[in-house]
């Protein structure tokens, strides 16, 4: 008999949601296939079966789940999943599980409180465990239904600035502060409240602003080349290949020149922390949120293996289907400002990094041939970084950022045998 307690799944949370399980109770399981799932406060984790067996479930779903709670059991055969449930009631580290009918998750709890929404109402909806996207599909047929009352009737009031259930819950100096800019607002104002996403870019920059004393610097790169050879290297490797994938792995390659740029400063700010590797934060929003997965040891990996790699960030940043592991372990990161008219980006260095690139969009300029006898154009991009000034000085930072460029200037150096 094997026991499957909650593992500790990352080091920001003190418990998560145990949001289902993928097998029945008394059901067949199978070492290292999906077995549960749990909700952590960044992604939705699915877990695999550690030993095969039949299940014996302690814990229903939508309870919040701390590490190392005992979860279920898993028994080599059925005389002993029979014995196992002829014991004693649940003891204190195996709750028996909860009646029938919906479970809240703790962060719908918590999404039902910031909205104003009552508990009755998701428990009403026809679902067995009720999450944070069930809420927020909830709130919105609720703002559909209310705003369409609001049209049907004959003398309508002014707009309400701000739901009356998000203001009670709101502090009451914000409350009343907020009381007096609706006063102030003309018809037809709408106000909205971040997604939890939002938020949580909303804290990290604000932290970084509070601690991080930054500078910036930028280069010129011309990516003439770099363009041309992304269309050849993509026919190879059979995935896209840009400047966003060349200067991930340009960046990768100067790891070992200039490792002060992928440290962080220590806790007592003292000395710095340089962990073997260049793992890679990039920066991908494409309409489910600002997203900053990692290219673990990139230093590691060949060029078509990043360009894979950052193709499965994309498609996971269109879903918000991010696991928390994919987000956790930068030490430096790009940001990317590539839509176009986009000349230049300031970056925000996370907490515990020093440096952070910005890559900006190719502009086509006119040049002067090197032999001064006519004119050429070509694309040049703006490859910035910003940098903790308590780690770095300008002279690191223009190495690297010189590097980077020599590298994608030269771009079938980075192709390796690719070609």
């Amino acid at each position: 008999m094997t026991e499957y307690r909650m593992p500790k799944v990352n080091t920001n949370d003190a418990a998560y949601t145990l949001l289902g399980w993928l097998v029945e109770d008394g059901g067949k399981v199978a070492e290292g296939e999906p077995l549960l799932e749990v909700e952590t406060s960044k992604a939705v984790e699915e877990l695999a079966a550690p030993a095969d067996g039949l299940l014996e479930l302690l814990v229903p779903a939508g309870r919040e789940c701390a590490p190392g709670e005992l979860l279920a059991r898993l028994h080599p055969d059925a005389a002993s999943l029979d014995a196992a449930r002829q014991r004693p009631a649940a003891s204190a580290d195996s709750p028996a599980p909860a009646a029938g009918g919906p479970v809240l998750t703790a962060p719908a709890r918590a999404r039902l409180a910031e909205l104003g929404i009552p508990e009755s109402a998701a428990l009403a909806l026809d679902a067995p465990v009720v999450r944070r996207a069930e809420v927020d599909q909830l709130a919105a047929r609720l703002a559909a239904t209310e705003q369409a009352a609001e049209q049907a009737r004959p003398e309508a009031p002014a707009p309400q600035t701000a739901p009356a259930a998000q203001a009670a819950q709101a502090p009451q100096a914000a409350q009343a502060e907020q009381a007096a800019q609706a006063e102030q607002d003309p018809p037809g104002t709408v106000l909205a409240p971040l997604s939890r996403n939002q938020r949580a870019v909303a804290a990290t920059v604000t932290a970084s602003h509070r601690e991080v004393p930054t500078a910036f610097t930028a280069v010129d790169v011309d990516v003439t080349d770099a363009l041309a050879a992304g269309r050849e290297l993509a026919a190879a490797v059979g995935s896209l290949v840009g400047p966003a994938e060349l200067t991930v792995a340009a960046l990768a390659a100067r790891r070992a020149t200039d490792p002060a740029c992928f440290a962080a400063l220590t806790a007592d700010g003292r000395g710095t922390r340089l962990v073997p590797g260049a793992h890679i934060g990039v920066t991908f929003e494409l309409g489910a949120g600002l997203f900053v997965p990692v290219l673990h040891d990139a230093d590691r990996s060949s060029l078509g293996e990043l360009s894979r790699a950052m193709m499965g960030h994309r498609m996971a940043a269109l879903r918000g289907t991010f696991r928390d592991r994919d987000l956790q372990g930068a030490n430096i990161t790009l940001t990317l400002h590539t839509d176009p008219g986009v000349s230049l980006a300031l970056p925000v260095v996370f907490p515990g990094q020093a440096c952070a690139l910005s890559l900006a969009a190719p502009r086509t300029v006119v040049l002067p041939d090197p032999d001064g006898t006519g004119f050429r154009t070509r694309s040049l991009v703006h490859l910035g970084a910003a940098f903790d000034h308590r780690l770095l000085n300008g002279r690191q930072v223009v190495s690297l950022l010189t590097g980077v460029k020599a590298l994608l200037e030269a771009p079938h150096q980075l192709a390796g045998d690719t070609l």
